[in-house]
């Protein structure tokens, strides 16, 4: 993923070149000191069972679900929505596969292609979570000796048992469809019948003030009642973006969370 338009001046992370790359977010500091910032399986700033708990009871009644994600990076927010739904609906159950395919959207060219490939790079610590998470994560994903080689990212060129290349399997790879797009073009196609789950975590927080209130403002006028908005706690660093999910009609449901009323 990587920000051309848009790069945050006013943030005190970017005042130099912003380059969004693959799974890792590579950026300058104002002392030009380089920063990463690696996605990984089930984020720990979402409580993904009680999330997934809240969607299933929230679209009950829906025979279909919209699910967006905007800056998807290389999988790992798709695939652990994924599984989270499927374990807590009794595997494959149609309550979880009304949520699917998951439509995942980033700028990066690159990155995009990655996902595509089914190959995936795992952490120690996404594997740990997997184990915690899956009565059985090798229904999933296996283990390869595939080298998935992404330019930028730090977890792809570290040869060593901390990170390891996973194939993802048909029940991942058949619920989810990577495309390039930017979001701020993408999200104005959206049509919304109170269905919609609009993922855009850890991106918005990157952007000027008045950028991420646009993006807001856009969501609330394509998402109806009863459709839902999660975030990431980076999006929170700069800018007060609770108060503006209120302030364009959305209700805090759970910690990133948002309903729209």
């Amino acid at each position: 993923m990587r920000i051309n338009d848009y790069t945050a001046v006013n943030n005190i992370y970017t005042t130099k070149k912003l380059s969004f790359k693959s799974n890792s977010r590579k950026y300058l500091q104002w002392n030009e000191d380089k920063m990463y910032c690696i996605s990984k399986m089930f984020r720990n700033d979402l409580d993904w069972n009680a999330l997934s708990n809240f969607l299933l009871k929230n679209f009950k009644d829906k025979d279909n679900v919209k699910t967006v994600m905007f800056a998807a990076s290389d999988g790992s927010e798709a695939y652990s929505l994924i599984i989270s739904l499927l374990e807590h609906s009794s595997h494959q159950n149609k309550t979880a596969q009304k949520f699917f395919p998951i439509m995942a959207y980033d700028i990066d060219n690159e990155i995009v292609k990655a996902a595509r490939s089914g190959y995936i790079n795992t952490t120690r610590s996404d594997r740990i979570d997997l184990q915690i998470r899956c009565d059985d994560y090798s229904n999933y994903l296996t283990e390869t000796d595939k080298e998935l080689l992404i330019e930028n990212d730090p977890t792809s060129i570290l040869k060593t048992d901390y990170v390891k290349t996973m194939k993802a399997k048909r029940i991942l790879t058949d619920n989810v469809l990577f495309n390039q797009a930017d979001m701020f073009a993408k999200i104005k196609e959206l049509n919304d019948n109170s269905n919609t789950v609009l993922m855009c975590r850890n991106v918005l927080g990157y952007f000027e003030n008045d950028k991420i209130e646009e993006f807001v403002k856009l969501a609330s006028q394509k998402l109806k009642s009863g459709s839902v908005f999660v975030i990431g706690n980076h999006d929170f660093v700069l800018f007060n973006i609770d108060d503006c999910l209120k302030k364009y009609g959305f209700e805090k449901v759970m910690n990133n969370v948002y309903k729209k009323a």
